[in-house]
C-alpha cells in the first residue's frame, strides 16, 4: 500500500464535504481557503470526570506490517501536504486536484469536515475544498392571493420558491468522483493509516479523547438516516441565502441539508457509497 491510498481516502471522505461546500461557499474564496488553520495543541483540557479510558466500539486492527516486518512510516502531521498536493496531482491530474482541494492542512481539514456534518457547517476558512461555479437554482412561482367574496386588495402574488430539480445537474463533476471512488481501497487505506488521521482528532481538544472511527460511523449513520422526500422542497429567502420554508428541516445538520439539497437520485448515490463504507469500517453491526 502506498500513501497514494491514504490521499485517495482522505479525498474521498472529503466529498460530502465539497458538496456543502459548493452549495455555501463565496464565488471569490481563493484567499480565505489559503489562510492556514488554527493551532491545536494549546487547546484547553477538559478531563474526563470519570478519568478511565473512553469505551471503543469500533475498534480498528493493527496496520499489517511490511516485508520488513515494521509498520510503513507515516508522514508527520505538519509535513504531509507536499505528499498529499503530489500524490493528488498524480492520481487525478493537475488540473482537477489543483481546482479541488485546499493545498494546506489537508488532513486536519478532513478530520474537521467529518466531525462537522452532524451539526452546523464549519466556517469557510476552515473547509477542505473549493467552490465549483455556478449558482444554487430555484424555481420561482407567482401564486394568486386567495380573498375573500366581495373584499377587495392591491397585494401582490405571493412569489412560492422551490429547489429546481435542474440543480442536481450542477453536482455532475463531483458525483463523478463519488460514482469512481473505490470504497474497498478506501477502507483499506483508511485503516492503514487510522493513526494519523487519530492525531489529527486528538489535536481538536476533544474532551472525552474520543476515538475517531467511532465518531465516523456515528456521522455515517447520521447521514443515511437523511429523509427522502416528495418534490419540490419549498424554500424561503429572509435575506441573501436560502433556507427550507419547514422548520424542522431548516434545523437539520448541515450535512443532512447536503443531502436535501443535491437532489433525491443524487443524494441516493452518496448513501449507497456511505453503507458500503460502513460495512468495510465497522466492527459492529447497525444498532
Amino acid at each position: 500500500m502506498t500513501r497514494s491510498a491514504w490521499v485517495g481516502m482522505a479525498i474521498g471522505v472529503a466529498i460530502l464535504a465539497g458538496i456543502y461546500w459548493f452549495l455555501y461557499g463565496p464565488k471569490n474564496s481563493a484567499e480565505i481557503l489559503q489562510a492556514p488553520l488554527p493551532e491545536t495543541g494549546d487547546q484547553t483540557e477538559f478531563p474526563d470526570p470519570t478519568d478511565a479510558e473512553p469505551v471503543i466500539e469500533h475498534l480498528l486492527p493493527e496496520p499489517d506490517l511490511d516485508e520488513k516486518g515494521k509498520v510503513e512510516q507515516l508522514p508527520e502531521l505538519e509535513d504531509s501536504d507536499e505528499i498529499v498536493g503530489k500524490t493528488l496531482r498524480e492520481l487525478f491530474g493537475a488540473a482537477p486536484a489543483e481546482s479541488l482541494l485546499v493545498p494546506r492542512d489537508i488532513v486536519r481539514r478532513f478530520v474537521l469536515t467529518v466531525d462537522s456534518l452532524d451539526r452546523e457547517p464549519l466556517p469557510l476558512w476552515l473547509r477542505p475544498v473549493r467552490r465549483v461555479p455556478g449558482l444554487f437554482k430555484v424555481e420561482r412561482e407567482l401564486l394568486p392571493v386567495v380573498l375573500e367574496p366581495n373584499a377587495e386588495s392591491s397585494q401582490s402574488p405571493v412569489e412560492r420558491l422551490t429547489i429546481d430539480e435542474r440543480n442536481a445537474r450542477r453536482y455532475a463533476p463531483l458525483m463523478a468522483l463519488v460514482d469512481g471512488l473505490s470504497v474497498a481501497k478506501f477502507a483499506t487505506a483508511y485503516k492503514r493509516y487510522y493513526p494519523l488521521i487519530q492525531d489529527s482528532y486528538d489535536q481538536l481538544g476533544n474532551p472525552r479523547r474520543r476515538y475517531f472511527n467511532d465518531r465516523f460511523i456515528n456521522v455515517i449513520d447520521h447521514l443515511l438516516s437523511t429523509p427522502e422526500l416528495e418534490l419540490p422542497i419549498a424554500l424561503v429567502r429572509p435575506k441573501v441565502v436560502y433556507k427550507f420554508a419547514d422548520p424542522e428541516l431548516e434545523a437539520r445538520s448541515s450535512g443532512q441539508k447536503v443531502l436535501l439539497r443535491i437532489g433525491r437520485s443524487n443524494a441516493r448515490k452518496v448513501k449507497a457509497k456511505l453503507r458500503e463504507l460502513r460495512r468495510e469500517i465497522a466492527t459492529r453491526p447497525a444498532g
